[in-house]
This record gives C-alpha cells, sequence and structure tokens, in this order.
C-alpha cells in the first residue's frame, strides 16, 4: 500500500470513534508530516510504500526540522502526536519500520491554565438566563463540563436514557476511542437537566438539542460558540472548554479524590494523562486556593 493509502485507511478506522474535529487535525497533521517526506526524502505518498523508507530516523529527523523553525515545544508536540500516532498504527500492522523506537517527543514548554476558581464560576452563572430555553440548556453544557468532567463531544453525544437520577449516575457511551463509562452527576445537576428536557418536552432520545430547531442535535460548533460567548462576557481570557476538564480534576484532587477513580471519570487509557495534574492540585491546595468546589458526592463513599 502506499502511503496516501495507509493514511486513509487510518483515518477511517478511526473516523469510527473519533470527533470529526479531531480527523481533520490527524489529517492536516500528517499533511504537513508528508510535506516533509517530500521534500527531505523524495517520497512521493501517493506512489511510494514505507519500503522506500528504510531510514529508522524519519521521525526524529521530523521533529528536529520542527524544531529548527523554531515553533515551541508545545507545538512541536500537538503536531507529532498525530503523526506518531498515525506510525504505531502502521507498525503495528506491519506497514512500516519501528520509526519511533527511542524517539522522546520535546518537554512541554506550555504554561498550565489556572483552574476556574470560586469567583469565576460565580460571574460565569449569572450570564445564564436559566428561565429561558437557551439559558437552561448553555447552563447544563457550562456544569457537565465542569462538574462532571465531560468532553465537548460526550455532552453533545447524551441521550435522555444515559441520566440515571436514583444513582446520580450519567452513562457516557462510546466516547474517545469508542470506550464507555461511569461518571457521577450531583442532584443540582440533575434537577437542572430534568427542568429543561420538561421545557423542551423531551422524553427519550437526544438530551441537548439545537435552539428552534428541536429535532436536530446539538453541534460542536454551538458548544464553540457558546464559550466565545462566555469569555468575551465574563472577561475569563483563559475560559475554554477544556479548562472546565481541567478544573474538575484539579479540584477533585484537592478535595481529597482517589487518583484511580479521578482516570476512571475522565476516560483516560492509563494513568499517564491523569498524572499531569497532580503537581498543580498540590500547588493550589498549599496555596489554599479558592478553586472552584465540586459537590460533596464526589467525596462522600470514598471516590
Amino acid at each position: 500500500m502506499t502511503i496516501q493509502q495507509l493514511r486513509d485507511a487510518y483515518v477511517n478506522n478511526r473516523s469510527t470513534y473519533c470527533s470529526p474535529e479531531t480527523i481533520l487535525k490527524y489529517t492536516d497533521d500528517l499533511t504537513l508530516f508528508f510535506r516533509f517526506l517530500e521534500c527531505h526524502y523524495h517520497v512521493d505518498v501517493t506512489v511510494h510504500g514505507f519500503d522506500q523508507l528504510q531510514d529508522c530516523s524519519v521521525f526524529l529527523d521530523y521533529i528536529l526540522d520542527l524544531r529548527t523553525r523554531k515553533i515551541k515545544n508545545s507545538s512541536v508536540r500537538s503536531y507529532c502526536r498525530s503523526v506518531k500516532a498515525f506510525l504505531r498504527w502502521c507498525y503495528d500492522n506491519n506497514c512500516c519500520p519501528d520509526y519511533l523506537k527511542g524517539v522522546k517527543l520535546p518537554k512541554d514548554d506550555a504554561v498550565a491554565d489556572l483552574p476556574l476558581f470560586v469567583d469565576d464560576v460565580v460571574k460565569i452563572d449569572a450570564l445564564f438566563d436559566r428561565s429561558t430555553e437557551q439559558g437552561l440548556r448553555n447552563y447544563c453544557i457550562f456544569h457537565l463540563m465542569l462538574d462532571c468532567g465531560l468532553r465537548r463531544q460526550e455532552v453533545i453525544h447524551l441521550q435522555v436514557h444515559h441520566l440515571d437520577p436514583a444513582r446520580n449516575i450519567l452513562h457516557i457511551v462510546n466516547s474517545k476511542e469508542n470506550k464507555s463509562r461511569f461518571v457521577l452527576i450531583p442532584d443540582f445537576l440533575i434537577e437542572a437537566l430534568q427542568s429543561y428536557t420538561q421545557l423542551m418536552g423531551i422524553s427519550s432520545g437526544v438530551l441537548l438539542y439545537q435552539l428552534r430547531r428541536e429535532s436536530v442535535q446539538l453541534s460542536s460548533n454551538t458548544v464553540k460558540m457558546l464559550f466565545q460567548h462566555l469569555k468575551a462576557d465574563s472577561g475569563i481570557d483563559r475560559l475554554h472548554p477544556h479548562l472546565l476538564r481541567h478544573t474538575f480534576a484539579i479540584s477533585y484532587l484537592i478535595g481529597g479524590g482517589n487518583l484511580e477513580f479521578l482516570r476512571v471519570f475522565l476516560g483516560h487509557y492509563d494513568y499517564a494523562a491523569t498524572k499531569t495534574y497532580i503537581s498543580m492540585s498540590t500547588q493550589l491546595k498549599l496555596l489554599g486556593s479558592p478553586v472552584y468546589r465540586l459537590d460533596p458526592i464526589f467525596f462522600r463513599h470514598g471516590y
């Protein structure tokens, strides 16, 4: 198979459980990598396979090439993660040599955003008019991400039957890498969601809808626009969707949460991603910083 055909097969495989935004990033990052191969190794990805690339330093050379352009390490890591995943998939399917052996990505030089503080959330909550469909829906979106640690796509794909009010459980189905999990959901958020479904006359199917087009599922772009408005109206410049998940993790650890339960709540495959929250949560706890506090339900039963 040509390298391009392998790319198409890889993207098709990932598209079964990745969001359209993730697939677009994979495609863009791999296009940049292919240009590098064409320029430095004179490989036409539409014609040649990896058998034309026996030099096992290909991936390392790509990292070095990006760094010579004075690109920040955080950006280099972002570009290379997609390429690394693709090359790992090709190697696992016996389609290329192990270009990744012994190669490490440069350390991340990005400064992690501070989580949301109590006053930040008070300020944002004041922006939601919960007497309206839009205001109540947006309040639910915001707090599903903040108080349950959900990803944007997970919020979008929620169904009414995924909510189990009696046990304070939310079932996240077919999330990242096609995995499912259960997360806790506080009473105040259950009440808000039930108020929304009653207001909208929803009893089954999709939980959150586009406004004025009730048969259409909530879109990723709608959530993106919501956060752009919240950022502008609140004056909180660091506000973005993932910051809410970031705040959830840090608040959970500050509150004495268990690292294994946090991994499960966040839907992480292993501890590598989960452990990134330990340092900041420890420092903020020592400083007594007023980080937004999760509902007590997360700490009642040793979670």
